[in-house]
C-alpha cells in the first residue's frame, strides 16, 4: 500500500495529543496503570506514543465517554498554549494560533464517537487499551488527510467487526499469508465479480477500496516513537494482531472474499470435521480405570481387597464371583481419532482472474484450522491437465512455509481435467488411509471449471464429496457431491 502523506499544518495535530475523553469513575478501572500500558507499548515494539493518547486508549476500554465540543476546545487551547513561549501566549491572545486544531480535534471526537469499541477484545484490559490506542491513533492521520469523519467510523466498525472474532489459530494462519501482489496480478482484477460478491455498484466498491486503503496505509504509522527499540521484543497481544489483519483486510480487498468463503463454508454441519476422542484397553497403557468383570478371565485383574471379601466372608464372595459383580483394574490409552479431507486444489491459469485465488485459500486456510486444533488430517494436490505431487499435514506449521510461498504465478496450468482429480483423489485416499486412522475420508474440490463429469456416485465408495465451485457453475459435480451427502456450492 503507498504511504499518504499528512499536509505540513496538521504537524502539531499528529506530533501532540489532546485527550478527547472523560474516564470512567469505577474502582476497577483505576486498575488499569498508564505506566503499565506503556511499558506494555516499549515491550513488544511499539515505541511510547503521547501520554494523552493512551488516557484515550484506558478511557475508552470500558464505560469512558467523549468529552463535549466545549470541553474539549477548553483542552485544546489549555494545552497548545502549555507548549508556547510566555511571549507567544500573550500574543496568541490576539492571533488565536492555539485555536488552529480544535475543528479537527472536534472531528476526531465525531468519527470516534460511534466506533464500537467493544468489538475490541483482548485477555486483558491493558492488552485493550493498547489496542484502543492503535485505532485512536488511526482515526486521528485519517481526519487530518481529510477523510470524512464518518466515513472513518463506518470504515473502522466494519474492519473490527471482521476480525472481533477471530481466534489465535485463525490469526496464525492469515499473518501467513504472502503480500496481495504476490496472489492478485493487478491485470486480472474483475471490479465486476467483486461488486456481486459484496452486493454494492461498482462505483460504490471503488470508492470503497480507495478510502479503505488509505486508512490502512495509516496503521502502520500508529506507533511514532521516541524510546529506544529493545533488542528482546514481547509477542504482540492477540487484540493488537487482530488489528494487523484488519488493516491488511482494508488494503485488500481480496481478504474480504477469503473470511467470507471461509465463514461460509463453516455455516454447514457436514462440513464440520468429526473428531473422536476415546480410551481404549491397552497393556502399555498410561492410565487406570475401574470398570465391571466381564468374564472370568479377569480374576486377576479383581482389586486386592476383593480377595479379603474371601477370607471374611467366603460365601458373600462367591455369591459376587458368581454375578461377576467384582470390579477390575485396567489399563488404557488414548485414542484420537481424526477426520481426514483431501483436498483438490485448482491451478488452471483461469484461477489468477479476480479474487479466485483468495477463495481457493480459504477452503485450504479453513481444513488447516482443523488440522491446527488437532481434529483433523489433510492431505492435498493441486490439479490442471495433470494431478501434482501431494502435501499430507498432520500439523499445522508443515503448511505455514508453503502457504508463504504461494504466488500467481503458480496457477498457470494449461487446462482443467476435473474427472481425472476426481479419479486420482480417489486412489490416494484408499492408499493414505489404511495407513491413518481416521473418521470417513472426504474428498474436497476447489475449481472454476464447468466441465462435464462422468464420475459415478459409486466410485467414491463411502467417501463423503464437497464441491466448492469458484464464480463458475457446474451442475454436474453439484448433482454428484449432493449424490454422497456432501456440501456443493457454486458461484462463490
Amino acid at each position: 500500500m503507498d504511504r499518504i502523506r499528512v499536509e505540513r499544518k496538521f504537524r502539531d495535530f499528529i506530533r501532540y495529543h489532546t485527550h478527547v475523553s472523560y474516564p470512567e469513575s469505577s474502582e476497577r478501572r483505576q486498575q488499569i496503570n498508564t505506566a503499565e500500558v506503556i511499558n506494555k507499548l516499549d515491550a513488544i515494539g511499539m515505541h511510547h506514543v503521547a501520554v494523552p493518547m493512551i488516557w484515550d486508549g484506558v478511557h475508552l476500554v470500558d464505560e469512558g465517554r467523549l468529552a463535549g465540543a466545549s470541553e474539549i476546545e477548553r483542552r485544546v487551547r489549555f494545552t497548545y498554549r502549555l507548549r508556547m513561549w510566555k511571549v507567544t501566549t500573550w500574543l496568541d491572545e490576539v492571533f488565536r494560533w492555539s485555536d488552529r486544531d480544535i475543528e479537527t480535534y472536534l472531528l476526531l471526537a465525531q468519527a470516534l464517537r460511534d466506533v464500537e469499541f467493544d468489538h475490541i477484545r483482548g485477555r486483558t484490559d491493558v492488552d485493550r487499551a493498547i489496542a484502543n490506542v492503535a485505532v485512536i491513533s488511526t482515526a486521528k492521520r485519517s481526519v487530518a488527510v481529510g477523510i470524512p469523519p464518518d466515513t472513518i467510523t463506518r470504515q473502522i466498525n466494519w474492519a473490527l467487526g471482521e476480525v472481533g472474532g477471530l481466534e489465535a489459530d485463525e490469526v496464525d494462519l492469515l499473518e501467513c499469508l504472502p503480500d496481495e501482489s504476490m496472489l492478485k496480478p493487478t491485470d486480472k482484477i474483475d471490479h465486476e465479480q467483486m461488486s456481486r460478491d459484496r452486493g454494492v455498484t461498482s462505483i460504490q466498491l471503488v470508492e470503497n477500496i480507495d478510502t479503505r486503503g488509505r486508512i490502512a496505509s495509516l496503521f502502520s504509522d500508529c506507533f511514532g516513537g521516541i524510546r529506544k527499540e529493545p533488542e528482546q521484543k514481547e509477542m504482540h497481544p492477540l487484540s493488537v494482531r487482530r488489528l494487523d489483519v484488519a488493516s491488511r483486510l482494508l488494503a485488500e480487498p481480496g481478504m474480504e472474499a477469503l473470511l467470507r468463503i471461509s465463514r461460509i463454508a463453516n455455516e454447514y454441519v457436514a462440513f464440520q470435521p468429526r473428531f473422536e476422542k476415546k480410551m481404549i484397553p491397552s497393556p502399555d497403557g498410561d492410565q487406570t480405570r475401574m470398570r465391571m468383570m466381564q468374564s472370568y478371565d479377569e480374576l486377576p485383574k479383581i482389586a486386592p481387597a476383593a480377595w479379603a471379601l474371601k477370607v471374611a466372608a467366603p460365601k458373600y464372595f462367591r455369591y459376587r464371583l458368581a454375578t461377576k459383580s467384582f470390579m477390575v483394574r485396567e489399563k488404557i490409552k488414548r485414542s484420537d481419532k481424526k477426520q481426514f479431507f483431501y483436498a483438490m486444489l485448482d491451478r488452471s491459469k483461469s484461477m489468477q482472474q479476480g479474487e479466485r485465488i483468495y477463495k481457493l485459500l480459504a477452503i485450504l486456510l479453513n481444513r488447516l484450522r482443523a488440522v491446527s486444533r488437532r481434529e483433523a488430517i489433510l492431505g492435498y494436490s493441486f490439479f490442471d491437465s495433470v494431478v501434482h505431487d501431494q502435501v499430507v499435514i498432520s500439523e499445522v506449521a508443515e503448511a505455514r512455509e508453503q502457504i508463504r510461498q504461494m504466488h500467481y504465478e503458480f496457477f498457470m496450468g494449461d487446462d482443467t481435467d476435473i474427472n481425472l482429480a476426481l479419479r486420482e483423489g480417489i486412489k490416494r485416499i484408499k492408499t493414505l488411509v489404511s495407513d491413518i486412522s481416521s473418521e470417513q475420508p472426504e474428498l474436497i474440490i476447489v475449481t472454476d471449471g464447468d466441465h462435464g463429469i462422468n464420475v459415478k456416485p459409486e466410485e467414491l465408495k463411502g467417501i463423503l464429496l464437497h464441491v466448492f465451485i469458484v464464480e463458475e457453475c457446474n451442475d454436474d459435480l453439484i448433482k454428484l457431491a449432493k449424490a454422497t451427502g456432501g456440501v456443493a456450492l457454486q458461484e462463490l
